[in-house]
């Protein structure tokens, strides 16, 4: 009996040791943030991707409300401003030191605004941009993102080719109007610029406000900085570490796919036989190999099939330009075989809860459906729609490449032709 009462004592110290060396160590700052990044060098020398801006401009606010604790999310409390430096230098650790871009980095709330152009733009140096961003220590005054983004259309005004505006920010407390400024720069760059904003926070009003920002550049999209980080737990305590939800959000933001003009599966960036005859055989430069003839196997008689496989960015449901003459084939075979239907699946990557996931799959499939429908007067009631999540991947979601092939909308149509 005494040995049972002694080990069960010992069991309630460690116990509390443990809950006591916890609760110790999240009262205390960390420097045991791990940034994951996507290898964006290796992407850009395969075949498979290219840059798509030749120019970024970073707007980071540091205005008083980024001085703001962001509360118990976290295991430490670090102020916006922190999470914000952090995942700008998150962003800036995924690009190869070799870009072919220029940058700048543009901060609002201290000083003027006119003058807080602290780097840039020129020659994107990693170095340098790092060296800017750690430079934003403390916050100051009011939140004139309409200024900031007013002075940002004139830093771009020597730049040539296309641009990608990333602003990072809470949203809130905004002198004039930022949507009003975005609207203006897009008018002014056209299809040159597109806007992107990521929200530091949580706050509804923020939220809409970096939504509408995002919408006024009609090319680019709105992320939250919730999205771009998690918790995880090491040893029973808890650390903070970013996650792939960066590697998406810079894959999308600075990357697209490279073209396959002729359809012979090698992208135009290594495609050394351009317009290569349709179904021929090529080898791995797309150059044709030489075959001899053979009889073409027998079609299954009356089966007549078409497929569709359409990708999707990091958290989105809008159908890429890229996909639109594949959707008006689908299109025209429905048209021809009028009593056949269709069932779309949706799917997701691996990032993001299984309920949310769930609803974006179906979300995707109804966003191809309504293009075929709208675009094309197919009869809604002759299109299904499914959404599997994350459910079943067809490629690894350990990486940026396999993510993206998860984030699709697939569809298999059969019909049977009577002779």
């Amino acid at each position: 009996m005494r040995v049972k009462h002694f080990v069960t004592g010992l069991l309630v110290l460690f116990l509390g040791f443990v809950l006591t060396g916890c609760a110790g160590m999240s009262t205390k700052p960390t420097a045991d943030i791990v940034c994951t990044t996507a290898d964006i060098g290796a992407m850009l020398k395969s075949c498979e991707y290219q840059e798509k801006f030749d120019n970024f401009l970073v707007i980071m606010d540091a205005s008083t409300s980024m001085g703001e604790k962001l509360g118990p999310m976290f295991s430490y409390e670090p102020s916006k401003l922190a999470l914000e430096r952090d995942l700008i230098s998150c962003l800036n650790s995924s690009l190869p030191d070799d870009l072919g871009a220029n940058a700048g980095l543009r901060i609002f709330g201290p000083g003027s605004s006119e003058n807080n152009l602290i780097y840039g733009m020129t020659q994107y140096s990693k170095a340098d941009m790092g060296n800017a961003v750690m430079s934003v220590n403390g916050t100051a005054g009011v939140t004139p993102l309409s200024k900031a983004i007013t002075f940002a259309s004139s830093d771009l005004k020597d730049m040539k080719g296309d641009t990608a505006v990333i602003i990072f920010s809470d949203g809130l407390n905004n002198v004039g109007d930022p949507v009003a400024a975005a609207a203006a720069m897009k008018e002014m760059y056209g299809n040159d610029v597109c806007i992107y904003t990521v929200l530091i926070g949580d706050d509804p009003k923020g939220k809409m406000t970096l939504e509408k920002v995002a919408e006024a550049g009609k090319c680019g999209f709105a992320a939250e900085a919730n999205n771009l980080h998690s918790r995880t737990l090491s040893a029973g305590c808890e650390e903070i570490a970013f996650v792939d939800g960066m590697a998406d959000f810079v894959t999308s933001v600075f990357l697209e796919k490279v073209a396959d003009s002729d359809g012979d599966g090698v992208t135009d960036k290594c495609d050394k036989c351009p317009n290569t005859p349709k179904g021929a055989k090529v080898d791995s430069v797309g150059c044709p190999i030489p075959v001899a003839a053979a009889p073409a196997p027998a079609p299954i008689p009356g089966k007549v099939n078409i497929t569709l496989m359409v990708e999707f960015d990091f958290d989105k449901t809008v159908v890429k330009a890229q996909y639109h003459g594949d959707l008006e084939k689908v299109a025209d075979f429905l048209k021809t075989y009028s009593k056949t239907n269709a069932t779309l699946e949706g799917h997701t990557d691996s990032i993001g809860s299984d309920e949310y996931n769930m609803n974006l799959s179906e979300r995707r499939a109804a966003s191809v459906k309504q293009y075929l429908v709208e675009k094309f007067g197919i009869d809604a009631a002759r299109i299904s729609t499914v959404g599997y999540g994350e459910s079943k991947p067809v490629a690894s979601n350990d990486t940026a490449e396999g993510r993206q092939l998860n984030r699709r909308v697939v569809a298999d149509i059969v019909t049977i032709t009577v002779k």
